[in-house]
């Protein structure tokens, strides 16, 4: 009964690894302080699109936990937060973070528009058309020890067949910045998918385990696995596949049987018990000392 009783706690404790891994990993809080237009095109409304569209695409992303924007906004008009520098002077980017609950702060901007028009002239054909591109940066900040954790600049394209000269007018323009916007911010957030990929530990793979029948002739042996006692067979192990174990069999009376052997779904293991040899007893033996006659 003993026996069991070790072999249970063990198995117990083989378990606590995977149990507290999962417990302890927390999807990390990130605040975004800031989106800003540093183009010299001035977009209605485009600052705030940006914002917004960069906080949804972090939250679906599943990267980080987002904190609530009425609570950021506050913060931030509490400690006078200047979005052209704040987040340069890491000992402000650590204060912040703590008083938002945030690991991690993300500014982005808006850092050029630009359109350019070309024009196509042979073989009696004339072509127009005007290329407009949006570039965008992110920033992100690790608020705990004050460093960059993330930083990039993407650009998203789309080229039109006419002047925009009347979609300015109509306000279709400003529409294609911000879907060019949008695309350039989504470039950014599988960047920093990748980054988080490449800088995460794997977690334990849960090992494959399967039965093993270990029988013995004559039966109610002891099974010994790398010294530790697991069972009397006829039993069946639930066992780790791949590994490479050494199993002891053993009976009182009878010589051990010891291998090391590969689990794999195809094992199973029959040892056969031959009995010991008891060592000879020297008051049994009859000694004859010759002596020869000179």
């Amino acid at each position: 009964m003993k026996k069991y009783l070790i072999l249970l706690v063990l198995i117990s404790i083989s378990s606590i690894p995977t149990i507290v891994f999962a417990a302890d990993y927390q999807i990390p809080t990130l605040a975004v302080v800031s989106f800003e237009n540093h183009s010299k095109v001035k977009v209605p409304d485009l600052e705030n699109i940006g914002l917004t569209f960069l906080e949804s695409a972090l939250s679906r992303s599943g990267i980080f936990t987002l904190l609530d924007r009425r609570t950021i906004q506050k913060s931030l008009e509490e400690v006078g937060f200047n979005s052209s520098s704040g987040l340069v002077d890491p000992s402000f980017a650590i204060q912040l973070g703590k008083m938002l609950g945030a690991r991690y702060l993300a500014t982005g901007e808006v850092i050029d528009i630009t359109e350019r028009v070309t024009e196509f002239r042979g073989y009696g054909v004339y072509a127009k058309k005007t290329t407009v591109s949006v570039t965008v940066g992110l920033r992100i900040v690790d608020a705990e020890r004050g460093t960059i954790f993330f930083i990039d600049q993407n650009v998203a394209v789309e080229e039109l067949p006419i002047e925009t000269t009347n979609m300015k007018t109509s306000g279709d323009i400003y529409r294609i910045y911000q879907n060019l916007m949008e695309q350039a911010i989504l470039k950014s957030i599988d960047g920093i998918r990748q980054k988080v990929i490449a800088i995460t530990p794997e977690a334990p793979k849960t090992p494959k385990m399967i039965l093993v029948s270990i029988n013995s002739e004559p039966i109610g042996a002891d099974v010994e696995i790398n010294g530790i006692f697991y069972g009397n067979t006829p039993c069946k192990l639930s066992l780790e596949e791949g590994k490479v174990l050494e199993i002891t069999i053993s009976l009182s009376g009878y010589e051990p049987w010891t291998k090391k052997v590969l689990i794999s779904p195809v094992l199973k293991i029959n040892a056969k018990l031959n009995k010991s040899i008891p060592s000879g007893d020297s008051s049994n033996l009859n000694i004859n000392i010759g002596v020869t006659s000179p």
